[in-house]
């Protein structure tokens, strides 16, 4: 009786450890962001003209994945703490077993400064949010764009060309 009942729990034991090794533990490893392409240092400050960039380290994806990056204001004069900022959202899809998932943002001038939330946010084939990440920022206001200087050159102006003779 003593050998059945230590064979069960021998078998339900190895059991155990093979659903566990079986299990998706898909998730999304790391996220940094930075200001060059492959963010080899971090930063969280930036300012008009930057460009933001982002990494997201995809593991053990069953299938295929997608990341959905956004990026949305948390203290910013103007807009509603969690608004998303237009066209700043973009998927991009992680093939089977995981991967990186890379994002960028060209920051135009013009825009308004503050406190600001990146977004990585990672999907499963069937569209559920399985994780996510996310990475304060501040970006410093933007200013508007320099006037163009007047030209001097009479053939663009359109009184120089008039013929006021009828």
């Amino acid at each position: 009786m003593k050998n059945k009942f230590q064979l069960v729990v021998s078998i339900a034991a190895l059991l155990a450890v093979g659903l566990a090794c079986n299990m998706s533990t898909a998730n999304m490893s790391s996220f940094k962001v930075g200001k060059d392409k492959a963010v080899t240092q971090e930063s969280a400050a930036f300012k008009a003209g930057d460009t933001i960039y982002g990494v997201a380290t995809i593991s053990n994806a069953p299938g295929k994945t997608t990341v959905k990056f956004f990026l949305s204001a948390d203290e910013v004069a103007n807009m509603t703490k969690g608004e998303m900022l237009k066209g700043t959202n973009v998927d991009v899809a992680v093939p089977d077993g995981g991967g990186t998932a890379m994002y960028s943002l060209p920051i135009p001038a013009g825009v308004a400064g503050g406190k600001y939330i990146l977004t990585a946010d990672m999907h499963n084939e069937a569209g559920e949010k399985k994780d996510g990440k996310t990475v304060a920022i501040t970006i410093e206001a933007g200013k508007a764009p320099a006037p163009t200087p007047e030209t001097s050159d009479d053939s663009e102006d359109d009184t120089a060309n008039s013929d006021d003779s009828n």
